[in-house]
């Protein structure tokens, strides 16, 4: 096997708007799933259940009609259907838990932004109240004891 070398992040740059606007983006994603996806799976449920007003009269009938072909099919539609909407309810949780995600590196990079600026600050007001090094006249200091 060979060596894996670390990425290179020689130009590595970090654009908080840019993680910001993505954000937003999957929050706009997750809005979609929850109310347009959503309402249209409860609309097929509804729909699915057929007419209520005409029940039926055959002992285990479905929609589909009584034949064991029939039911076989209904089944199979039903667990389609209660599996889509476990997989909405689960990428619609992906979707917060990515936005989350992204919200949290934006305020990383804010928050390390705004120390490296108040460091650098800081590093500026130390050297400017430095008093400047002594001229250096080519004599030895000279120091109380001896070794």
């Amino acid at each position: 096997m060979g060596d894996i070398r670390p990425p290179d992040t020689g130009d590595l740059h970090v654009s908080v708007e840019d993680l910001d606007a993505a954000a937003d983006y999957v929050e706009r994603l997750k809005q979609y799933v929850d109310d347009t996806i959503s309402y249209e799976m409860e609309r097929i449920k509804e729909r699915m259940k057929g007419d209520s007003n005409n029940a039926q009269t055959v002992p285990n009938g479905t929609p589909f009609g009584a034949y064991e072909d029939a039911r076989m099919q209904w089944q199979a539609l039903t667990t389609s259907t209660a599996n889509m909407e476990q997989h909405l309810k689960a990428l619609s949780g992906k979707l917060a838990a990515l936005k989350k995600g992204t919200e949290d590196i934006a305020q990383a990079f804010r928050d390390t932004e705004a120390r490296n600026a108040a460091n650098g600050k800081q590093i500026e007001r130390i050297l400017e109240s430095a008093a400047p090094p002594p001229a250096t006249t080519g004599t030895q200091p000279t120091y109380p004891y001896k070794a």
